[in-house]
């Protein structure tokens, strides 16, 4: 098992996770079988905690990151910015634009979702943007990437 460095990661396509307390309890987390989970692993930054469980709660129906800053409480963007990227380490939009990217590989590699299917799933316009993305992040067109399984 591999230690981390860092101060927050996150995992995706999980089909199970193991939780082992200080207090010597452990829970076992498992998806529904139909839908894997996403972890996102922090460490315990009392003063940056509640930032955090903030994204994380509100990212996926954020649509900028103007409107996921008002949704974490922040009426200033570059506020915001600032708090975010102090607390994990890159800007928000990159950290976006790596989790959108993670989770369009999952659904490009790992179901038969159409295309319009996955660009409604991660807040694209039009399946031509999520095509876009997906060349200019991987270097391959969705059909490539779901053929390179």
């Amino acid at each position: 098992m591999k230690n981390l460095a860092q101060t927050s990661s996150v995992f995706v396509n999980i089909a199970s996770c193991t939780l082992n307390f200080v207090d010597g309890k452990q829970v076992i987390i498992a998806g529904d079988g139909k839908n894997n989970l996403i972890v996102s692993v922090l460490q315990d930054e009392s003063d940056k905690i509640e930032i955090k469980k903030s994204v994380l709660k509100h990212y996926k129906k954020a649509k900028s990151i103007s409107q996921l800053a008002e949704m974490c409480g922040y009426s200033c963007t570059k506020t915001f910015t600032r708090h975010f990227q102090s607390s994990f380490n890159i800007t928000p939009k990159q950290w976006v634009l790596n989790l959108k990217e993670k989770e369009m590989i999952k659904y490009l590699k790992g179901t038969d979702y159409s295309l319009k299917q996955i660009a409604v799933l991660l807040n694209f316009s039009n399946q031509s943007q999520l095509s876009h993305f997906c060349i200019q992040r991987t270097g391959l067109t969705p059909r490539e990437l779901r053929e390179s399984k």
